[in-house]
């Protein structure tokens, strides 16, 4: 009798199992990677509270050079969904995407640029057409640095919301009520970015690698253009010629590098000019703490180090 009974109660579990567990899979949230910091912030928003996603290159890393690491192959290889920008801009990324797997999706710029605004890439201030200043750093006609328009973040969100409750309707409510909650957030950013620049606009600055023009646009901000469009080849004599032909006539100049860029290439250039200062600015979000907040604390704090050493430039 007794073994009669335990043989009914292990045939019930046993059947149980067969039908929650199927159901339990179904509804776990889809594994997220997202390349960049600053897009990686905006997509952890729509998922806080159902998952986390996965960021692909870390604060030290430049999605241009950087070679992948075993932890990011692993990473490319397990995600069901990335979110990324191109090979324009993620040089060894690109690379990978044979990894990962057949049920995968990987959705890039020309997924989701409907409604943005694009704009195309600049030539540096000195190039010369023809003579490959610039070769071996391709980003493609299109300037890559899209985040940093408010309006195209408003519009990555978009996309992101959409492709999430696609992938996972059981947390749709979850996903939707999050995405509007960014949205909300990016409208009060923008009014933050417009305080903290109100006095800096008229300064003229001049960028060591041209990744900020979407930022320039948005704020409407006096940049004179970049040196460099590859960031790892170093100006050299002649441009720092040409560079202190420029500024003579102005009153004043801030030279800008990012973070992952060594200051010393650009010391050369403001120990020839009488009056520049130079400044740093961070459109990765290397110098935030990765995840919800990154964008825009990545966001206020260019515009303060731009008012700080525009004021003082």
């Amino acid at each position: 009798m007794l073994l009669k009974t335990l043989t009914r109660r292990t045939w019930t579990l046993a059947l149980l199992v067969l039908l929650v567990s199927p159901a339990r899979a179904l509804a776990e949230p889809p594994r997220v990677l997202v390349s960049i910091a600053p897009l990686h912030s905006l997509v952890a928003q729509v998922m806080e509270g159902v998952a986390e996603p996965a960021l692909v290159y870390e604060a030290s890393q430049s999605p241009h050079s950087s070679a992948m690491t075993p932890r990011q192959l692993k990473a490319v290889v397990e995600a069901d969904v990335l979110f990324w920008i191109g090979p324009e801009l993620e040089t060894a990324l690109a690379r990978l995407l044979p990894r990962l797997s057949d049920n995968a999706q990987a959705f890039e710029l020309h997924d989701f640029d409907a409604g943005m605004t694009l704009l195309p890439m600049r030539e540096t201030l000195f190039s010369v057409p023809g003579t490959g200043d610039d070769h071996g750093h391709d980003h493609g006609d299109i300037d890559p640095h899209f985040w940093l328009s408010l309006d195209n973040a408003q519009r990555f969100v978009d996309f992101v919301e959409a492709r999430l409750v696609e992938q996972d309707p059981d947390n749709r409510d979850r996903y939707r009520s999050n995405a509007e909650q960014a949205r909300i957030r990016l409208d009060t950013l923008g009014e933050q970015l417009n305080d903290r620049l109100s006095t800096s606009r008229d300064t003229p600055y001049i960028l060591f690698h041209d990744g900020f023009q979407y930022f320039e646009h948005d704020q409407d901000l006096n940049g004179l253009g970049a040196l460099v469009l590859n960031p790892d080849i170093p100006p050299g004599p002649r441009t720092i010629a040409r560079l202190r032909d420029m500024a003579a006539p102005l009153e004043r100049v801030c030279l800008f590098r990012e973070p992952q860029y060594s200051e010393r290439w650009l010391m050369p250039l403001v120990d020839n000019l009488d009056k520049a200062t130079l400044g740093t600015i961070d459109p990765l979000g290397q110098l935030s703490e990765p995840g919800t907040g990154l964008y825009a604390d990545m966001m206020l704090r260019l515009a303060s180090d731009l008012a700080a050493c525009l004021g003082d430039a």
